[in-house]
């Protein structure tokens, strides 16, 4: 965690909890099964029935709840987004709701903003549940166990998943390089306040110090990888064994029915 208390997507926490002991291919399994579900309904009791569970199993998880609280805000803004472009964008031939100063309110475009932010917010929080619970490399080894039959098809199973595990590991660390960055270019008199116009602008102080790094931090990742003699065997080697037992095939058996049932009454 970094040291203002916000957990970042991406950053696992390692407690000991009934969702970080599962095996990461049983907490996988549902989410798959939620994208794909998702898109075939618009209901709002399948989505509030499914982001409800989600926050149940987020608050049981060990994580501090001022720290999820917190890690949330940013939601926030994407949600505010999301609201403001279809009340101004879509439902413009559905029902008037209020007329403010010529503009018109209509139901069509509340509808579309509260379902779409609604979405947005639990896709976002199985995200969170995933990598709050899981490690990196677990979540890497999932996939690569999971997809191990695309092998046959010569697709790259270990450089997928080795991909796919650099990618959620360098969010925390690029985070905290922005961090120090920016408190860097503070004290050297870098004002960020302002306007909107006047902080993009100056952000340009932030980001081309991050990319630059991150650069160099690819490169010195991409010399290790080698050095250690990544790809040199045909056959991928496990530092821990992980099975399916009895209480992830409860979990699974059990998060199907609820989403089957969810989806069945949501029709």
């Amino acid at each position: 965690m970094n040291k203002n208390g916000v957990v970042l997507l991406g950053q696992y926490r390692p407690t000991d909890s009934y969702m970080h002991r599962l095996d990461t291919r049983a907490k996988m399994t549902p989410v798959f099964l939620i994208l794909i579900l998702a898109l075939f309904t618009e209901s709002y009791l399948f989505y509030l029935g499914i982001l409800s569970s989600l926050v149940m199993a987020l608050l049981y998880s060990g994580i501090n709840r001022n720290s999820l609280l917190n890690s949330f805000k940013p939601m926030i803004w994407l949600v505010g987004v999301t609201i403001a472009y279809h009340l101004i964008f879509t439902g413009k031939d559905t029902k008037v709701l209020l007329n403010i100063l010529g503009y018109k309110l209509t139901e069509g475009a509340i509808n579309e903003g509260a379902f779409y932010s609604l979405r947005l917010i639990l896709f976002v929080s199985m995200a969170f549940l995933v990598t709050l619970t899981s490690s990196p490399s677990d979540i890497g080894d999932a996939i690569a166990k999971t997809i191990k039959p695309l092998r046959k098809y010569k697709v790259p199973v270990e450089d997928i998943s080795l991909i796919l595990f650099i990618a959620i590991r360098f969010i925390p660390v690029l985070y905290e390089e922005f961090v120090i960055i920016k408190n860097a270019q503070r004290l050297r008199g870098v004002d960020f306040s302002g306007s909107i116009m006047r902080r993009i602008h100056k952000s340009s102080a932030i980001v081309i110090p991050v990319f630059v790094a991150a650069i160099a931090r690819a490169d010195e990742l991409a010399q290790a990888i080698e050095v250690r003699g990544y790809g040199k065997t045909s056959e991928r080697t496990y530092y821990s064994h992980s099975n399916l037992g009895v209480n992830e095939i409860g979990f699974v058996s059990i998060c199907i029915i609820v989403m089957g049932g969810l989806f069945y009454f949501s029709l």
